[in-house]
């Protein structure tokens, strides 16, 4: 018999690298990239060693784009543990703000994507819509304002204005006149993965607007948009919040007075310094469980390996090997594995290990 996990459905949009605008990229999977051979159970071959074909492994990198002085890896899951949120938040000297990049999985919805060049992701309520804004950066170097040909550069890329880029902008470093702006945007889960033109329709939705330094959700379905930043520092909050209905493109100079805001529940995982070490020996255990069987995500000697811990399972029950590196966090079926893992080429001015997920066609 020959079961096949949906080849991914990839959608990317790359552009050219430029000195007035950071890189976009951005990768929407339908499903997982595999599919998986398995011969005939024979007289003589039971159904559960058939089951015990090791899983194909693909792996993500979560962040494309640079790791600065230092970034910390984050991660939030879904509330019944199917969904995952992977950030790579890096900062430049003294805490300078730069781009992050984040990762989203999901199995109930037999959904995966990726982007780069974003200051803030969100899901939805109930993980169907992921909110962001994406991050743009103006650096005239040696200049001492931003040129005209930067802001239209900006302007013909987001599909704004001149006016509302200028506007809309807010200085990202406090070494040069890099000025910054965000650019909101949204990618909706399609309800059914295999309908004829899913991928397109889950292909990102921009809008009008230059805001969100931060993003969220209000409790009744409105995006809500950070202000720009009062200081040039990463962790710098938002002081006042607009609001954008992401099902008409309402948007709102302020928040309803009766709105409340969902606040992000980030697990802050380990930072990766150049200067500091990264231990990769080890790591907690991760149980999972998928199509009837239990397994425990293990980290052993820089190497993450799935253990079967089904009650009642057999001598014959393997291990089966997942990659290099430490795993961190897991989704509920195991098939979406956050892990630290090392490059596979670093410059010296690079950290050797980066975030990667590792998704397993089980």
């Amino acid at each position: 018999m020959r079961m096949c996990v949906l080849s991914c459905v990839t959608s990317s949009l790359p552009l050219r690298s430029v000195t007035s605008v950071s890189r976009l990229g951005v990768l929407l999977f339908i499903s997982a990239a595999a599919c998986v051979d398995k011969a005939p159970a024979t007289s003589g071959t039971d159904s559960a060693a058939v089951a015990r074909t090791a899983p194909v492994v693909t792996s993500v990198r979560v962040n494309e784009g640079t790791y600065g002085m230092a970034s910390r890896i984050k991660w939030m899951l879904s509330r019944d543990s199917s969904g995952i949120i992977a950030m790579v938040d890096p900062v430049g000297v003294e805490n300078e703000a730069i781009p992050n990049g984040f990762f989203y999985g999901s199995e109930s919805r037999n959904f995966q994507a990726r982007m780069d060049s974003v200051w803030d992701v969100a899901p939805s309520p109930d993980w169907g819509t992921i909110a962001f804004a994406r991050a743009y950066v103006m650096n005239p170097r040696e200049l001492d304002s931003i040129p005209p040909a930067m802001l239209q550069e900006v302007a013909r890329r987001t599909g704004l204005d001149t006016a509302t880029v200028r506007n809309g902008s807010f200085a990202s470093s406090g070494m040069s006149m890099a000025r910054a702006i965000a650019h909101a945007g949204t990618i909706t889960v399609p309800a059914d993965t295999r309908a004829v033109g899913a991928s397109d329709g889950a292909a990102p939705k921009m809008y009008p607007v230059a805001l969100g330094w931060r993003v969220r959700w209000t409790q009744d379905g409105l995006i809500a948009l950070g202000s720009s930043p009062a200081r040039v520092q990463d962790d710098e909050p938002s002081v006042t919040w607009a609001s954008l209905d992401p099902k008409s493109g309402a948007f709102h100079g302020t928040l309803p007075l009766n709105a409340r805001v969902i606040e992000q529940q980030w697990v802050n995982g380990p930072v990766l310094d150049i200067s500091v070490p990264v231990d990769m020996q080890t790591a907690a255990a991760i149980p999972v469980r998928t199509a009837g069987r239990s397994f425990v995500i293990e980290s052993v000697r820089g190497a993450i390996v799935a253990r079967e811990t089904t009650a009642g399972a057999d001598s014959t029950s393997r291990t089966f090997t997942i990659g290099s590196g430490k795993a961190l966090a897991a989704t509920r079926g195991g098939r979406y594995i956050l892990a630290l893992a090392p490059r596979a080429v670093a410059a010296s001015y690079e950290s050797p290990v980066e975030a990667v997920v590792y998704v397993l066609g089980w």
